[in-house]
């Protein structure tokens, strides 16, 4: 029994640390990603002059 429960931590550890790097992931891609411009909608830096 006390081998099921150590596999069971063990899984459930790995799917943490999983979630961790899904949740990274997806917020470097949300950091780095071009925004969509409000003035003209196109995608640009922010703060982009418009002529």
């Amino acid at each position: 029994m006390t081998v099921i429960y150590a596999l069971l931590a063990l899984a459930l550890g790995m799917a943490a640390g999983l979630v961790v790097i899904v949740i990274d992931e997806f917020r470097w891609e949300a950091r780095n990603r071009l925004p969509r411009c409000t003035t003209c909608g196109e995608l640009h830096r922010r703060h982009a002059a418009h002529r």
